[in-house]
């Protein structure tokens, strides 16, 4: 028998983890990436057993007695997943921007070494 609840808890447990990681101001180090990475690779596990849960009887008499239950619960992870994407995302565009700024500096740096 599949226990939804338990599911649900370790869903969530993954999810503040990974916020955990992410609440860590500056740059992540090579160890937190791997983390994150690991987070990722267990909570996709857990959605798709999630998934072959979700097409059984038993899935479909829970939904019954529970449906708002499961909703309330699924959409406090999805809200909590959105803003750790935003996060990662945020992350990713400020080291873009880094990357752009040393390019820039490295090229000038160049043309300056020439002349």
């Amino acid at each position: 028998m599949f226990n939804i609840e338990e599911m649900l808890d370790k869903i969530e447990g993954n999810t503040d983890k990974i916020a955990d990681i992410l609440a860590c101001e500056g740059r992540l180090d090579i160890e937190q990436i791997k983390e994150l990475s690991n987070l990722y690779d267990k909570r996709q596990e857990m959605l798709d057993g999630l998934k072959e849960w979700y097409k059984t009887e038993e899935a479909i008499e829970y939904f019954k007695k529970k449906e708002n239950t499961f909703e309330k619960r699924i959409t406090a992870i999805t809200d909590k997943d959105k803003k750790q994407l935003d996060n990662i995302e945020k992350r990713a565009n400020d080291l873009k921007s880094k990357l752009k700024e040393m390019r820039k500096q490295k090229s000038v740096l160049i043309y300056s070494k020439e002349i």
